[in-house]
């Protein structure tokens, strides 16, 4: 292992959602005692990115990588996270999809609530007889580690899709955002009728963890960072 592993490696979840965070940060902690995980809040950054690439792909690229600039100097290793998700309606084709968050009309200057989002779509889906529908998640990282140079660079991005349906009406009263309506076909349960654990077993944006937590343990080990043996997942 190079010496300049020792030092930490600031892991940064590029989300003001503390819904995200409740759901991404335990799929995080344990992959190398050398990573150390923080939100924007407990790190004193206020800032919204504005979301203006039309894809899901871009959008989380977009975020990382403002992220990682904004923190550079702040940390000689770090790792900025961020991620983009849209719910995709075959009925609507493929609608919101990367308006997932802003679906909804609103008045000028105004954002949706989840609930503003959840009765559109309900609305919107009212006797249409498919309501086949998949949750889709990008999770791009963006990095500066130790390595035997002294550091290196990297970018990467990982994608899951986990297919369902919409609901009539609402189920359930866990989760947040679409959860309530969108029914995962393995389980005959929506989103909302799950725990965490059982939803981070199961979920596009946990299994989008996963895959990028696979890639990331291969980035830090071929650097010779140390890993934990700990199992990441459930």
């Amino acid at each position: 292992m190079p010496e300049t592993a020792e030092k930490i490696i600031t892991v940064i979840l590029a989300t003001n959602n503390p819904d995200k965070v409740k759901e991404l940060r335990p799929l995080l902690e344990n992959i190398s005692p050398l990573l150390k995980v923080f939100t924007l809040k407990e790190l004193g950054v206020d800032i919204d990115i504005e979301e203006t690439e039309e894809t899901l792909d871009g959008n989380a690229r977009l975020k990382a990588r403002a992220i990682f600039n904004l923190l550079s100097d702040r940390f000689p290793f770090l790792i900025a996270l961020a991620d983009d998700t849209g719910l995709e309606v075959m009925a609507l084709n493929g609608a919101p999809g990367v308006y997932s968050a802003r679906f909804a009309p609103m008045p000028e200057g105004k954002t949706p609530s989840y609930q503003d989002n959840v009765e559109y779509l309900l609305n919107c889906m009212k006797g249409i007889a498919d309501r086949k529908a998949s949750f889709r998640t990008v999770i791009a990282l963006k990095g500066r580690i130790p390595s035997g140079n002294g550091s290196c660079q990297f970018e990467n991005t990982s994608q899951r899709v986990v297919s369902g349906s919409i609901t009539i009406e609402k189920q359930g009263s866990e989760g947040f955002g679409y959860d309530p309506i969108f029914l995962l076909h393995s389980t005959g349960k929506t989103y909302a009728e799950m725990s965490l654990a059982e939803k981070n077993k199961l979920s596009h944006r946990s299994l989008a963890v996963q895959k990028a937590i696979i890639d990331l343990k291969k980035i830090l080990d071929k650097q010779g960072i140390p890993l934990t043996d700990t199992p990441t997942f459930p």
